[in-house]
């Protein structure tokens, strides 16, 4: 069973979705309306309380106008374990959120107890990822995870609500990637980032390359795994084996 409530922050209040029993868990969602409760959520629930917050500007809200990069979001979840009362969390984060995470322990590494992201983003490449922005959205699904499918956001055939949800979330993350779909400063930053780190990644990912992935956990002196058969958003292709990593990497920090 899960629920989901609001809490204020000094930003905004934030909707957290939250629900399993075990140590604490912060979940960040990626982007493609993916903030909803799924079969991952309930998996991890089995091993940790996990509160999973909705980003501000998505699941069908405004961009706020003091949401300007990925900082501002990291300022934003640190007010909400504040808030929240956690205890060293451990964070995990896909795609945008593995982003998020990646900004929040370099600039809160004392508040987490560690962190695994799934497919992260956020580094300038050394060669040209797709420009998903100029690409039709049924399309941008499939780059997205291979379980996915992109006529449910068809606007002449597909679901209204989810399509609109969906376009929404779109327009949050034009205002935080449009002029460039990394951050020059992370390159720089990323050794402040003093907390474990696993980076997994689907050896089927037709977003960011494998060398991409390697290069951030190189940069993060992060551990590194592939997962057979997933796209970029492992977590939603396979839940199974995102939680069996979740909770296999949670188990080598309480050694």
């Amino acid at each position: 069973m899960s629920e989901i409530f609001s809490v204020d922050l000094p930003s905004q209040p934030a909707r957290v979705q939250h629900g399993g029993e075990g140590p604490p868990l912060l979940l960040l969602h990626s982007e493609a309306n993916t903030s909803a409760w799924s079969e991952f959520h309930e998996r991890l629930a089995a091993n940790f309380e996990v509160f999973a917050p909705i980003h501000p500007g998505f699941g069908g809200e405004e961009t706020p106008d003091w949401l300007v990069d990925m900082s501002d979001l990291a300022f934003h979840y640190k007010d909400l374990l504040k808030c929240l009362e956690l205890d060293r969390p451990l964070v995990v984060g896909t795609s945008i959120g593995a982003w998020i995470a990646s900004d929040l322990a370099i600039h809160f590494s004392a508040l987490i107890k560690g962190m695994v992201l799934f497919g992260p983003i956020g580094l300038r490449s050394t060669e040209p990822l797709p420009d998903l922005f100029i690409k039709q959205l049924p399309e941008v699904l499939g780059y997205l995870a291979n379980s996915l499918d992109g006529s449910q956001v068809d606007p002449m055939t597909g679901d209204a609500e989810l399509a609109t949800a969906v376009w929404t979330d779109l327009a949050t993350q034009a205002r935080l990637m449009w002029k460039r779909n990394y951050d020059p400063r992370l390159r720089g930053r990323a050794h402040h980032a003093d907390c474990p780190i696993m980076v997994a990644a689907g050896d089927q990912d037709r977003l960011t390359p494998l060398s991409y992935t390697e290069a951030y956990a190189e940069l993060f002196d992060a551990s590194l795994t592939t997962i057979a058969g997933a796209g970029h958003l492992v977590p939603l292709d396979d839940p199974a084996a995102a939680a069996a990593l979740v909770n296999s990497f949670y188990l080598t920090l309480e050694k």
